[in-house]
């Protein structure tokens, strides 16, 4: 992929020349002005195609590497290739990815030490973790280049409009902060006949308000709660902020943490961090097996369950087809991107109980969130900001939190 700079007079002159020189799928990344004139800079495929002789040092190195027992580099372009040859992706109607997979089934590992294996593990979680980096960023291409054909639809309706001048700075902040473009033509719609910024405040507010309000959800206690989400998403610290706060409430010795099929580097280390500022006892577990029997042991204990980020959605998929006892929250960050929103929230096979916000004092543009929860009905259980455990979370508020944001 190659970045483009294109000057035009205006930005739909810059539209135009970019569609006219790089076709309709191109992906325009920033547009501000320079000089009077519209500065677009735009995405563009290239051709991966390199010589062999280029490709010769890394082959050698890569020889090298694994010669002497290491894990060879790969380096990202290269992922990037393998990924898109053994995937097939497709954007539905409605915006959702969709992925055929064509991996080959896994061999079987020989017996090896204790050691090696949780070497094999680690390296195999990194292995993962990269390939479902890659696999995001492609997400996150189809959704902006989705979201750019529907603005480009939307640009003659917008150019109809006759705000008045109160407002004009309003709808031009909306440009700015990164609105999804269906999100931003109905707040529009909104306000479009008022001329008062105050009053135009006041509706996108009560909207807003209207679109997020859900019932309340409240965890239950003496039953175990499993919490999923992404990478940095900040599962293991509200894990920790929930035994916490029920610790102080009923009892540490009613409460307990574990970490399940979590294989980072140093995860470990952190849930007993965690569990022994709140006094709570906490377990590891490699799989649902064991986390079943451990369940068992634990009964009348109000059991939290902290899970990897990576592939997420099968975890939550194995949790629910052998551990059906044990409820399972989302947790997402308030400014989560497209692709995670679109995972938790568009996904019809996952049947979450609630919905956990976090990193919410961290959040400069929450709109993906926006949109996903005012197309979803999932009821949202807690938030919060703060990532010390200390301090509790918060229930969900849409007019606390549309003031925040």
């Amino acid at each position: 992929m190659e970045l483009k700079r294109i000057l035009a007079r205006d930005s739909r002159s810059a539209n135009e020349k970019a569609i006219q020189l790089y076709g309709n799928d191109v992906l325009i990344i920033s547009s501000q002005r320079l000089d009077n004139q519209i500065e677009l800079i735009v995405a563009t495929e290239v051709d991966p195609a390199v010589s062999p002789a280029a490709h010769s040092p890394l082959q050698s190195s890569m020889a090298s590497s694994a010669s002497k027992g290491q894990q060879p580099f790969v380096p990202f372009s290269q992922m990037l290739d393998e990924v898109n040859t053994r995937q097939d992706l497709d954007v539905s109607d409605d915006g959702l990815t969709q992925h055929h997979e064509k991996w080959p089934s896994p061999s079987p590992a020989p017996s090896a030490s204790p050691v090696t294996s949780g070497a094999r593990l680690s390296s195999g979680h990194e292995s993962q973790r990269s390939l479902e980096i890659v696999d995001m960023l492609r997400q996150e291409m189809a959704s902006l280049r989705k979201e750019f054909a529907l603005s480009r639809q939307m640009q003659p309706w917008q150019d109809g409009l006759r705000l008045s001048p109160v407002i004009q700075p309003l709808f031009q902040a909306m440009n700015e902060a990164g609105i999804p473009a269906a999100l931003k033509a109905l707040l529009t719609d909104s306000i479009q006949s008022l001329d008062s910024m105050g009053e135009a405040l006041a509706v996108m507010q009560d909207l807003l308000v209207t679109s997020l309000d859900r019932p309340a959800f409240d965890l239950q206690p003496r039953l175990a709660h499993a919490l999923c989400g992404p990478s940095g998403a900040g599962k293991t610290s509200m894990v920790g902020r929930l035994a916490h706060a029920a610790a102080q409430k009923e009892g540490a010795e009613k409460q307990a943490m574990v970490s399940f099929a979590d294989h980072r580097p140093g995860a470990w280390a952190q849930m007993q961090l965690l569990a022994s500022q709140s006094g709570v006892d906490c377990y590891r577990v490699a799989d649902a097996a064991m986390l079943g029997t451990l369940l068992e042991d634990l009964q009348g204990r109000t059991v939290w369950i902290d899970t990897c980020g990576a592939d997420f959605s099968a975890q939550a998929e194995i949790l629910q087809l052998q551990c059906p006892q044990v409820l399972r929250h989302a947790v997402l960050p308030v400014d989560a991107t497209v692709t995670s929103v679109q995972k938790i929230l568009q996904n019809p096979s996952a049947d979450w109980s609630s919905l956990m916000l976090s990193k919410v004092d961290e959040a400069a543009h929450p709109w993906a969130l926006v949109k996903g929860l005012t197309e979803n009905s999932l009821p949202v259980s807690w938030m919060a900001g703060d990532s010390r455990i200390a301090v509790q979370a918060q229930p969900f508020d849409a007019r606390s939190w549309s003031n925040w944001h």
